[in-house]
């Protein structure tokens, strides 16, 4: 089929203050998000033509359909895209590679992402606690599903091999968390930020949630909106920002049975995600200034490091013990605060990605990591069982 290759750019974003959006029905909270990720990219909803992920929420068939529900319905013309994937809550970061494919391609001149919770919503995207919990007692495996095991119990495992394994120590998962919170004290969005800068000690004193992770190893639940919008280079230059690039991408899909994995510990499919990311874009590991790893927990962190190359495996713990993901730190991580401390609303993958771009735009306030070209973003959905990883540059 004919193929165009046209480079393809992030040109705008947007995020809303993240927390409790229950007074808000989500479409409006939708829609509000993408008019704004719009403008930022110097266009309007009229220049969308390429949609990935789901529209705004609604009864019926539009769920089923969002392409078709964003057509006449919201847009007045019909759209000549739309995708989906299924990296769980990392979609719609992982979101960027269709976007840039239909740009590419010739497919769609505009592609908006969006993800969006908000209103009276049970489960996963509620802003209850005890809502978020019960949905997440229902994601387990195979055999784990019935006695309602949840994603922090799930994690607990995964980070008690990694101990077992390679002497990791809760400290060195707390110094995950620390890390994290003095960017999100350094986010106006964000949603523990005025909670004010932690320490280690509060982390490893804090409630025990599932043996080794405590609560402030734990992602925070909150609701939240955001969006971003990939277009052709050439067009995302006549914008107001710095176009940013999707320089590779890669994926790696490995198992829903736990016991089906080779190792509870080592995840060779966040490895191959990795692998290609860095290989398509032509980059070194120590040619990236910032990175943004998905973090449901510290431990994420930890294995999001070690997949990539950053460091050995099994050396994590050592390596973040340094203080390397600290703003001044080798390897600037999660600069904005990450699910722990930023948001983990809805797809919530989609704000690793933007503070990312934020930062490779040099738009990241006091955040901000001094010459920042060249970003690394992960993303997990499940415990470790799918993966994605994007190299990302100033173009």
């Amino acid at each position: 089929m004919p193929f165009q290759n046209r480079r393809a750019a992030v040109a705008g974003v947007y995020q809303s203050k993240q927390g409790d959006l229950s007074d808000q029905i989500q479409p409006i909270a939708w829609m509000e998000a993408a008019k704004a990720a719009c403008v930022d990219a110097g266009l309007t909803l009229a220049d969308i033509d390429g949609l990935i992920g789901d529209g705004p929420e609604g009864v019926g068939i539009r769920e089923q359909l969002p392409g078709a529900a964003f057509g006449y319905d919201l847009l007045g013309k019909p759209l000549r895209f739309h995708a989906r994937n299924s990296i769980g809550a990392a979609a719609a970061g992982g979101a960027i590679n269709l976007a840039a494919y239909a740009v590419s391609a010739g497919l769609a001149e505009a592609v908006l992402v969006v993800t969006a919770a908000a209103g009276q919503a049970e489960g996963y995207a509620s802003a209850n606690r005890d809502e978020a919990i019960k949905m997440m007692a229902m994601l387990s495996g195979t055999y784990e599903f019935i006695y309602g095991t949840t994603r922090v119990s799930d994690y607990a495992q995964l980070a008690t091999r990694h101990m077992h394994e390679f002497g990791t120590t809760p400290a060195q998962l707390a110094e995950v968390a620390v890390a994290q919170r003095q960017g999100a004290v350094r986010h106006p969005l964000s949603f523990h930020g005025h909670r004010g800068e932690i320490t280690v000690d509060d982390v490893v004193n804090s409630r025990l949630i599932a043996d080794p992770l405590h609560m402030l190893d734990c992602c925070a639940i909150n609701q939240g909106a955001g969006a971003y919008v990939v277009t052709t280079l050439e067009r995302a230059r006549d914008g107001r920002h710095v176009p940013i690039e999707l320089l590779g991408y890669g994926e790696g899909h490995s198992h829903i049975d736990p016991n089906a994995s080779p190792s509870l510990a080592v995840f060779p499919a966040a490895k191959v995600a990795a692998d290609t990311a860095f290989d398509l874009a032509g980059v070194g590991r120590d040619d990236i200034d910032v990175a943004g790893i998905g973090d449901h927990f510290t431990i994420n962190v930890l294995f999001g490091l070690e997949a990539a190359g950053f460091c050995g495996v099994g050396e994590s713990g050592p390596f973040v013990e340094t203080g390397a993901l600290r703003l001044d730190g080798a390897l600037p991580t999660n600069t904005a605060g990450g699910f722990l401390s930023f948001s983990h609303a809805g797809m919530a993958g989609l704000f690793t990605l933007i503070e990312v771009v934020e930062q490779l735009r040099g738009e990241a306030g006091d955040r901000q990591v001094a010459g920042a070209e060249l970003g690394y973003v992960n993303g997990v959905g499940g415990a470790m069982q799918n993966n994605y990883s994007a190299i990302l540059g100033r173009a």
